[in-house]
């Protein structure tokens, strides 16, 4: 999943936007019930509406959600969260058969809405031009972000029936985000262990169990290993939050492992081939590290 931020970049989404966006989040609550209203007529328009709103119980919830969204469009706060719910309400979509063009045309009909309303509040003024900018470019990613599934949707070939791949898919989906979550809480512990381990070594100098040499060049070994599971750490939440898995990351930890091991070794004369070899270790990984960052880059 693409991050909140390449979309905000996409569209030019600054923070004067949002702060344009929430400053008239007023004439949104104020307009609330009108908009729903005159939405639902909009929508009573297509002649099949009943068959995605069949009764009285479905049509509620969903004008419960719609007014969310519509509050949601002044908030400011277009997070990664937002960019979820988004993605729900657009697999949602696709999952029902919602033909794509309602979409599209809701979207408009909130557009056209939004712009009469700041007309009517500010009248032909800067102001108002400057606020309609801002609600353009949040509507644009919003459909956006709400058009990817229909676009899946059509480069997928289905193998199984529709219900039961989508169902499967949903479980996958879960299934991976609760072994993201189980890596990120092994690592977390694995860096308290780290931490203690540090303290031993602190205390095995204390106590003279080994040399102050020995153990400084353990303790900076460790301290390597640390700073390289902090980075893991900070690429497996940004992953989390929909960002790129980051391979590099893993080979810095399995590095700064080497290193430690090659500072250690470096304390013994009989280990000369050892050293060559955890230094050839070191370089196959570094080559490896460096073509992947290039890649990415490319």
């Amino acid at each position: 999943m693409t991050p909140i931020e390449e979309f905000k970049k996409a569209y030019l989404i600054t923070e004067q936007d949002i702060e344009n966006l929430v400053s008239v989040k007023y004439l949104a609550e104020k307009n609330l019930e009108d908009f729903i209203a005159k939405f639902y007529d909009y929508l009573l328009r297509f002649k099949d509406t009943s068959k995605y709103l069949p009764d009285e119980k479905t049509v509620t919830k969903h004008k419960d959600k719609v007014k969310a969204w519509f509050l949601r469009l002044f908030e400011g706060n277009y997070n990664d969260e937002y960019l979820l719910t988004l993605n729900k309400v657009g697999e949602t979509h696709v999952k029902i058969g919602l033909p794509c063009h309602y979409v599209n045309s809701s979207m408009s009909f909130a557009r056209r809405y939004t712009h009469k309303l700041f007309t009517d509040e500010f009248g032909c003024s800067k102001h108002r031009d400057t606020i309609v900018s801002s609600i353009d470019k949040i509507l644009d990613l919003n459909l956006d972000v709400l058009t990817i599934s229909y676009r899946e949707e059509e480069m997928r070939t289905f193998v199984l029936p529709p219900k039961v791949e989508y169902s499967l898919i949903k479980f996958a989906q879960k299934f991976a985000f609760s072994m993201d979550l189980f890596l990120l809480l092994v690592l977390m512990l694995s860096s308290l262990f780290v931490l203690g381990f540090v303290g031993y070594e602190v205390y095995s100098i204390a106590t003279g169990e080994i040399s102050v040499e020995t153990g400084i060049l353990k303790i900076l070994g460790t301290l390597l290993i640390i700073w390289a599971i902090g980075e893991l750490l900070s690429a497996e939440i940004n992953h989390l939050k929909g960002g790129k898995f980051a391979i590099t990351a893993f080979l810095t930890l399995a590095i700064a492992a080497v290193i430690r091991k090659i500072l250690i070794a470096t304390l013994s004369t009989e280990k000369v081939a050892d050293i060559l070899t955890l230094g050839g270790i070191v370089l196959a990984l570094g080559v490896v590290y460096w073509l992947i960052g290039h890649s990415d880059k490319s």
